[in-house]
């Protein structure tokens, strides 16, 4: 091969040559230029990426803060009222966790708790929202750039306030769904916290109304028992004295009417009275140590003129298994055997009462049977309901409140025992009435008062202090027929400047008195080391008054009206007794 083709040959290969290196060249220029592409893009979607979870991580520790807070003051507002304090210190905790910038909680006049509240709590740097956001109507709003939203209150389906939130940096819509379940969680919560609240508020008004209609009942019957027992121991103590003066036939018909109606008027006061106490709740059961068959002989006497005038024969069945003491409210059980064995006779025209007692299962059981008229059956389902009676028509034969049955019933009930009725109508009725009682000790009392005590008090000394003239008479003229003659104060601060000039055995004190009542002037006398026995004359018979005069170191208790012998009963009862100091120093 001669020398210029081999040139050209080595021309042509050095010009491939040269083509591939530059083709070689501009690939890699144009790979280097995709690989700086690519690693650009990476870069920026790294920067996407860290960026978005940047935000999901602050958004979750959001969330999580929020959470904390929610429980926290779950648990504050069921321990405490939402007072503006308590509010105000949730809103400031909320606007201090990263991402909240400002909060702001309007509370209407429905949840304001009778203007308690502050209307607007503001925390952080609050920026009102647009008029058109803040009166939507959907459950939540979010503002266009959305920085804020607000959630409401609501109650009955009715708004009552609301509560906006306002974020450092919005959040994506990605995450609205989260923050408004969040939202809606503080909304509930606060709403929840504000209808307890109220109902708490409600209720707490109406315990009190309760409370005030109570005691204003409490008071008034008190003040009734009072007023009308006063001018009724004026009445029947009256009656009771001019029985022992001498008096034409005529004038003593009118006297035993007034004695009778008197009575009546007096078993009327107390049943209107124990009915009104009981409604009230004022009657208490007071329990003590009692002999049955004193119990007995009592009911005997009080109704021995009532049968003896009717002609109707009265047996009484004791068993002898009847304990010799027992433990109870024994005035509350005669109560019930008077008005038991008064019905009896009430409704009896001839024939048979009655009276078996008997101790049977830790219980006092006594039936009380007439011959009388009977009660219809269908009558009977309603006998013990207040006001009730057989004949409630304008024509009825039988007088009477029909709450006798009822109080008996009552007062049974609340000696957890049982009074039950039989009867067939024209074959009299039977009442039978079982109440638990405790079996005192055998061993007899050491009572105060003597049973056996032929003491006289023949020219006791007794100071009354009573500040109505008309109880000062009765006084005076009861205690004169036992040779008494007494002195009297008006009142407390009389009381304790007699005494100091003279001594006197005993006492006894009115309760409701001007200048200084009774109970004031027992206190002082007590404090001063006075040792004599005092005795309550009072017109209360509630178990607030009978504590009260207890309280005061009063030793025992008389109500009015009261009659000569009750009088002279209690005169001899602390004169002969072994009273030696007042029980209550």
């Amino acid at each position: 091969m001669d020398n210029d083709k081999m040139v050209e040959l080595l021309n042509r290969k050095m010009q491939r040559e040269k083509a591939a290196r530059k083709a070689a060249e501009m690939l890699l220029e144009q790979k280097s230029r995709e690989l700086f592409m690519a690693k650009q893009l990476v870069e920026e979607t790294l920067l996407v990426v860290q960026e978005k979870a940047e935000k999901d991580v602050a958004l979750l520790q959001l969330k999580g803060y929020l959470d904390v807070i929610l429980l926290d003051y779950n648990q504050a507002f069921l321990k405490a009222e939402p007072s503006s304090i308590l509010l105000q210190r949730l809103l400031d905790d909320l606007a201090s966790i990263d991402g909240i910038s400002a909060l702001c909680l309007t509370v209407f006049p429905e949840f304001n708790l009778h203007g308690h509240l502050q209307s607007v709590l503001i925390a952080g740097e609050y920026s009102q929202c647009d008029d058109e956001l803040a009166h939507s109507s959907a459950e939540f709003n979010w503002s266009q750039n959305g920085a804020h939203i607000i959630v409401y209150l609501h109650h009955k389906n009715e708004r009552c306030g609301s509560l906006q939130f306002t974020f450092n940096n919005p959040p994506s819509k990605t995450w609205h769904q989260t923050i408004e379940k969040q939202c809606r969680l503080f909304s509930e919560m606060l709403s929840a916290a504000f209808i307890r609240q109220q109902l708490l508020e409600k209720t707490m008004i109406e315990k009190q109304r309760a409370e005030n209609s109570e005691q204003s009942t409490r008071d008034f019957v008190a003040m009734i028992n009072h007023e009308l027992r006063t001018p009724l121991n004026g009445l029947l103590g009256s009656a009771e004295l001019m029985e022992d003066t001498e008096i034409t036939s005529y004038q003593q018909t009118l006297l035993t009417t007034i004695h009778q109606s008197g009575e009546m008027l007096r078993v009327i006061i107390n049943d209107l009275l124990d009915f009104s106490k009981m409604n009230a709740g004022m009657l208490k059961l007071t329990s003590i140590q009692f002999e049955p068959a004193i119990l007995i002989q009592t009911i005997k006497h009080i109704f021995a003129h009532q049968i003896e005038e009717k002609r109707l024969s009265f047996v009484v069945d004791i068993e002898n298994t009847l304990p010799v003491e027992l433990w109870g409210d024994v005035d509350r059980i005669q109560q019930i055997l008077v008005n038991l064995i008064g019905n009896a006779i009430k409704f009896t025209k001839e024939g048979e009462i009655r009276f078996s007692i008997s101790w049977h299962e830790n219980a006092l059981r006594f039936i009380v049977s007439d011959s009388g008229c009977g009660i219809p059956l269908e009558k009977q389902a309603t006998l013990f309901d207040p006001f009730t009676q057989v004949d409630n028509s304008s024509q009825r034969q039988f007088e009477g409140t029909g709450l006798g049955l009822s109080i008996c019933k009552s007062l049974v009930d609340k000696m957890e025992g049982e009074l039950t009725l039989k009867s067939e109508l024209g074959k009299g009725a039977v009442f039978t009435a079982i109440i638990p009682l405790i079996v005192a000790s055998e061993k007899k009392l050491e009572l105060k008062e003597c049973t056996d005590c032929t003491h006289s008090i023949d020219g006791l000394s007794v100071l009354a202090v009573e500040d109505i003239k008309m109880n000062q008479v009765i006084l005076n003229m009861m205690l004169a027929k036992v040779n008494i003659q007494p002195d009297f104060a008006n009142d407390g601060q009389e009381a304790l400047g007699f005494l100091d000039q003279k001594e006197v055995e005993i006492i006894l004190m009115d309760c409701r008195m001007p200048i200084m009542d009774g109970f004031e002037t027992t206190r002082k006398l007590r404090e001063q080391g006075y040792s004599k026995p005092i005795i309550a004359l009072t017109a209360g018979t509630t178990s607030t008054e009978v504590d009260s005069c207890m309280s005061a170191g009063m030793d025992d208790i008389l109500h009015k009206p009261y009659k000569a012998k009750e009088l002279e009963k209690m005169l001899m009862k602390w004169s002969c007794s072994s009273f030696s100091g007042n029980k209550n120093t």
